[in-house]
């Protein structure tokens, strides 16, 4: 949309010497909202972790992480259904 306002008026925002710097605030103001919740995901992997432990125990975590290790090869990741 940023874009379009621009081709469409082209001739007045040459005018403006500090357009760069708006539609740059401008952008940044507009994709704020979609990383916002970046921050938050290792808190709720951590979360979910310490409720398998809790649910499962630690043995049973530590088995999960190994399974995890030693299914993987040349870089892909093989899931076995049975967890």
């Amino acid at each position: 949309m940023i874009t379009l306002f621009e081709l469409t008026f082209a001739k007045v925002i040459e005018w403006i010497p500090i357009w760069p710097y708006a539609k740059l605030i401008l952008t940044c103001w507009l994709v704020i909202p979609y990383f916002s919740d970046v921050f938050s995901k290792p808190d709720d992997i951590l979360t979910a972790a310490e409720k398998y432990i809790e649910e499962n125990g630690t043995s049973a975590f530590e088995n999960l992480i190994t399974k995890g290790k030693s299914k993987r090869s040349n870089g892909y990741t093989f899931y076995d259904e049975d967890y």
